[in-house]
């Protein structure tokens, strides 16, 4: 019996398929790393991902302090305080620390009209982080 032309060539691309599939050792290993080096980045990504959807809050508070002997003043500046949340970009949230004072401002205009010696004074109270 002789070999007809179509099992030649199913023999030969049965041959080829074969041999392509097994693969060498080097390329195998060069997917393995490619393959961990992309899990890296999906895992830094979604680190980066998860950090964008966290909201970082200042919790601020803003006096007026005056230079004077009147306790009335003194316990009128402590009552009208105000405390307020204001977010926060996160080098800005990382930079300050409770108690860190932001704005310490010499109140000019009631020097010159009124004669009173007072700033205002604006400082972290708390530190918050949230997700969204």
């Amino acid at each position: 019996m002789k070999p007809s032309a179509s099992l030649l060539f199913y023999c030969l691309i049965f041959t080829v398929l074969v041999s392509a599939c097994g693969g060498d050792a080097a390329e195998m290993e060069r997917l393995q790393k490619e393959n961990a080096a992309l899990k890296a980045q999906v895992q830094e990504l979604t680190a980066t991902q998860s950090e964008k959807k966290l909201k970082y809050i200042l919790k601020i508070r803003l006096k007026q302090a005056n230079f004077s002997l009147s306790i009335k003043k003194h316990i009128k500046n402590a009552i009208n305080a105000v405390d307020f949340e204001l977010p926060v970009d996160k080098d800005f949230y990382d930079s300050v620390s409770e108690g860190t004072e932001i704005v310490d401002k010499f109140r000019f205009g009631s020097f010159v009209l009124y004669g009173s010696f007072g700033d205002w004074e604006m400082t972290v109270k708390d530190k918050q982080i949230r997700g969204i």
